[in-house]
């Protein structure tokens, strides 16, 4: 019988040595090394949180927040070094989700065999 866990593990293993990961890595290095871009990269991230915990909870975000949004969204589109690491992250989700349809294949096999019943 299949352990698909170590198998979920190697395919982790190897995610981190894909061309996009480590090109995310580098990205994120980046990031780190640059102050100003560290700081948008931190305040890009609690903004997103806030967004998403309004969400969850049904709350409507005042017009402040959403200015504060509009101006943050403005600022992260004009440095280089957060949209580089951006488009890098992009590269990897949608590597991922190349791999979730490959993963998701057998159970859409089943199903369409079911249907054909």
């Amino acid at each position: 019988m299949v352990n698909i866990y170590d198998t979920a593990n190697q395919l982790a293993n190897d995610l981190r040595e894909t061309q996009q990961f480590l090109a995310l890595k580098e990205a994120m290095d980046a990031v780190k090394a640059d102050e100003g871009s560290l700081a948008l990269f931190k305040e890009l991230d609690a903004a997103q949180m806030e967004i998403m915990e309004a969400q969850q909870t049904g709350k409507e975000l005042t017009e402040e927040q959403q200015d504060h949004f509009k101006s943050l969204n403005e600022r992260v589109s004009q440095n280089t070094t957060l949209q580089s690491m951006l488009l890098a992250e992009q590269a990897v989700y949608t590597l991922l989700n190349d791999v979730q349809k490959n993963i998701g294949q057998p159970l859409s096999e089943a199903y369409e065999d079911l249907r054909k019943a």
